[in-house]
């Protein structure tokens, strides 16, 4: 594949797709996060724990302004990402333009949350056809950490639907949460299912034991849908994630997952004119991810600007055990204040001259 094109997937295989809405209907955008995702920092915790890191872990803490806790835990440093549920919607309709599509199926699927796709559908009842209702859920199975994207959930008691989603997910009870997922006939899609999370996120992977994917599919496969092709792993993750696909006979769905201030880079392509058509269309094994030229920018370069965008707005958005920033810093001045300034002021760069991908 080359940069300069997109790139279309059928039968687990790439071919250019230069002209994407002269082949298909409509774009479709099934993985995004509003402002009502949260983000820990809770990788910090083995960061520190390097060898060349730990001279450094008290001026860390310090520079968070958070040198008086003991025994610090990042995953208690938290923030929210940085896009409105209107500006998810205006940044992802705009980005389908250029590719020849008037508007995109939005799936808005925050963290353990579904009130970022309520107020999308509320703010736009005209558009709910194409809006569904959705979240993703974190689902622990053989001591590994798994993400679904569910959309397409009913609106009529959708509040008891998430709670008594989110209550057997927490116990672990997965008979229940894949029987109420079946029974929501909601689309339900592995995210990025090859990312070595141990079950808790800030613990390090072994890399000598084979994450258990298969073992989930083979288990929960009858109310597992698809898997995802996700705009924010690598080409050579993806492509593992097409050939366990095929292996396991399962379609494969574009998903963006950007978390930041830019549109998906990977999409699905439809002939549905409503998402719920699509979801149907991807129950019988119907699915065609698009990929992007904005996806191959370096994956790296991506986190970094995930990282800046933190340390640029730290006070305004960051929490400390559910304590504002702002509040906590109130009379103190932190490293992270003129590392903030720099910050901002490298993200104004960058996004005048278009590098912000």
């Amino acid at each position: 594949m080359t940069a300069k094109s997109c790139w279309a997937i059928e039968n687990y295989a790439y071919r250019p797709c230069p002209q994407p809405a002269r082949e298909f209907h409509f774009a479709v955008s099934p993985h995004n996060h509003s402002c009502y995702s949260i983000e820990n920092l809770a990788s910090l915790n083995q960061v520190v724990k390097l060898w060349f890191m730990r001279p450094f872990r008290q001026v860390l803490q310090w520079a968070f302004g958070l040198a008086q806790v003991p025994d610090l835990d990042y995953a208690d440093v938290y923030y929210r990402a940085p896009l409105t549920v209107e500006d998810v919607f205006l940044t992802e309709s705009a980005a389908v333009a250029p590719l020849g599509f008037d508007g995109v199926h939005l799936g808005i699927t925050d963290h353990e949350e579904i009130a970022g796709s309520v107020e999308l559908l509320r703010k736009h009842p005209a558009n709910a056809h194409r809006t569904p209702l959705g979240e993703e859920l974190s689902v622990r199975f053989q001591n590994y950490l798994f993400h679904l994207g569910v959309t397409d959930l009913p609106e009529s008691a959708v509040d008891e639907t998430h709670a008594n989603l989110q209550a057997a997910a927490r116990a672990e009870r997965l008979d229940d949460l894949f029987e109420i997922l079946r029974a929501s006939q909601s689309l339900v899609v592995l995210n990025h299912p090859l990312v070595p999370w141990s079950k808790d996120k800030d613990k390090p992977h072994d890399p000598h034991r084979k994450i258990p994917v298969e073992d989930l599919l083979r288990r929960y496969g009858w109310a597992i849908h698809a898997l995802e092709y996700n705009g924010m792993r690598g080409q050579k993750e993806n492509d593992r994630v097409l050939e366990l696909a095929k292996h396991m006979n399962k379609p494969v769905v574009g998903g963006g997952d950007s978390h930041l201030l830019l549109a998906s880079s990977v999409l699905s392509l439809t002939q549905a004119a409503s998402y719920r058509d699509f979801a149907a269309e991807v129950k019988e094994g119907r699915a065609v991810p698009i990929v992007t030229p904005p996806y191959f920018a370096p994956l790296h370069w991506k986190l970094f600007l995930r990282v800046l965008y933190f340390i640029a707005h730290y006070r305004k958005i960051g929490h400390f055990r559910g304590q504002p920033v702002s509040d906590l810093l109130a009379d103190r001045a932190v490293f992270l204040d003129p590392a903030g300034i720099a910050s901002r002021g490298f993200l104004r760069l960058t996004a005048a001259l278009g590098l912000i991908r």
